[in-house]
């Protein structure tokens, strides 16, 4: 107890001892009887009692008892009673004095409690609501940690978000960030009433979002653990609303970008076939004349060469244009590991640049049940950012491996290396590692298409990554082709 308590408590006692007597004197100076000495004696019991408490209803108890005793029972103005009756007379009104503070005290404590409770759903209600008005364009996090400080008056709130691998601060006291993020990984739910700090992992349903920490006054006593889950609850179901709000409006936004996207590389294929079939017609009636010298045919071969590679690259535009749009079908045949190897060899030449190709079939001559067409395609689409990756000159390895489930392509190449938070967003659509941008060009869409054929063929992909031995990516099919 401390010093400030124990003073009060004296200085209670020691104006109940003064004020009882008194009155009793009171009402004894104008010749009142005992029963309204006895009433009045009792009402100020109670009052004390609903005032200041059951400690204090007792003393008050003890001595209205004796000052009955001295001056009504007698022989008065003596503690001495003759007869047996008066003793339990005084007996009886002391235990319903302390009955009836008792009862005072405890309507005093159930009406305390419930306005407590009330205030605290009041709060929590104030805080769901302004959950509810928080400006989804600015930064979550802060805006929710400055509301609950605020609502319930404390000393210091944090929150960690595990999404974003950020902490947010409210208060005047400071909050280790070691120990907010400690919270996340260690799953703590703590409650330290003594200091009023709370300790809590934000979860939602059984996956945990984040941590909160909360230090309030420590004479609050608003501030309890039914409080503090429900803010924790609050908490979680913000954060997650957020997240949920920043995914659509990616998402629509991505969405939007693709349409976009897509009918600007449909215009412009469609733009380029009629011309490059023009350039094609022209080059090759001029090498059919057979009038040209050597120099004159050495040049249009060239034309038509590079005419040809442009009419495929348009083709390739137009199909890649219809994967983005959900246009996609596939003509699933079996096909063999010979003709994927012949493609990669014979058209991926131009892609691969100065690399040297290297292909490894380790699948025991599996076939795989596919469309050749957008096999071909994300198998190109992964040697092309294979070359643009790989350390200049250096080998890129084309392998198929199968298991019992799954025939597995996989390109690995030298010299890169990709982070691990970063190698599922690779496939994403327009997405682009930091710094990439630095060793390549690109339009970041290479990848998403080979994962959007992946996905149509009911297969998947992933990449594998490190330092020394270089970067790989997989494309895994379901094994359901018939034997070659």
């Amino acid at each position: 107890m401390k010093h400030t308590e124990v003073v009060t408590h004296l200085l209670r006692a020691a104006a109940i001892v003064a004020a009882v007597p008194l009155l009793t004197v009171m009402v004894f100076v104008g010749h009142g009887k005992v029963l309204t000495a006895g009433l009045i004696d009792l009402a100020l019991v109670m009052l004390i009692a609903y005032r200041w408490g059951f400690m204090q209803t007792v003393i008050a108890s003890v001595v209205a008892g004796a000052c009955l005793d001295y001056f009504y029972m007698p022989p008065i103005f003596s503690l001495y009673e003759h007869d047996f009756q008066d003793w339990i007379s005084s007996g009886i009104f002391v235990i319903v004095a302390l009955a009836a503070g008792q009862i005072a005290n405890r309507i005093k404590r159930n009406a305390f409690q419930n306005e407590t409770e009330r205030t605290r759903l009041e709060k929590l209600y104030l805080t769901s609501r302004d959950i509810i008005m928080l400006d989804r364009r600015g930064e979550v996090g802060a805006q929710l940690t400055g509301l609950i400080a605020d609502t319930f008056n404390l000393d210091a709130v944090a929150l960690w978000d595990a999404r974003e691998a950020r902490i947010d601060k409210a208060g005047k006291h400071a909050v280790p960030e070691d120990e907010v993020r400690a919270i996340y990984f260690g799953e703590l739910n703590e409650n330290d009433l003594a200091t009023s700090k709370f300790k809590r992992t934000l979860r939602i349903g059984t996956r945990s979002v984040g941590a909160l920490y909360i230090a309030g006054p420590c004479d609050d006593v608003q501030l309890d653990s039914r409080s503090v889950d429900a803010i924790a609850s609050l908490a979680a179901i913000a954060l997650e609303r957020a997240h949920s709000f920043i995914a659509e409006s990616d998402a629509e936004a991505a969405k939007r970008s693709e349409q976009l996207r897509s009918a600007v590389l449909d215009g412009l294929a469609h733009a380029f076939k009629t011309p490059l079939a023009t350039i094609q017609n022209s080059s090759s009636g001029l090498l059919e004349m057979n009038e040209l010298g050597n120099p004159e045919r050495e040049l249009v071969s060239l034309i038509d060469e590079q005419a040809t590679r442009l009419a495929r690259l348009a083709n390739h535009a137009l199909r890649t244009a219809k994967l983005d749009e959900g246009q996609l079908k596939v003509d699933y045949e079996c096909i063999s590991m010979d003709q994927l190897f012949r493609f990669c060899r014979e058209e991926a030449a131009d892609a691969l640049s100065d690399h040297v190709l290297r292909t490894v079939d380790a699948s025991a001559g599996k076939s795989v049940w596919g469309d050749a067409y957008l096999l071909q395609m994300a198998l190109w689409q992964m040697l092309d950012n294979a070359s643009k990756y790989a350390s200049p000159a250096s080998p890129i390895t084309l392998r198929v491996t199968s298991t019992d489930a799954e025939i597995v392509f996989s390109v690995l190449n030298e010299g890169s290396f990709i982070a691990p938070e970063e190698r599922m967003r690779i496939f994403q659509r327009f997405y682009r590692s930091p710094g990439s941008q630095h060793k390549a060009s690109g339009t970041g869409i290479g990848l998403s298409v080979t994962k959007r054929i992946a996905e149509a063929h009911q297969g998947r992909v992933w990449v594998e990554s490190d330092p020394a031995e270089g970067t790989t990516c997989f494309l895994a099919l379901p094994r359901v082709c018939k034997e070659a």
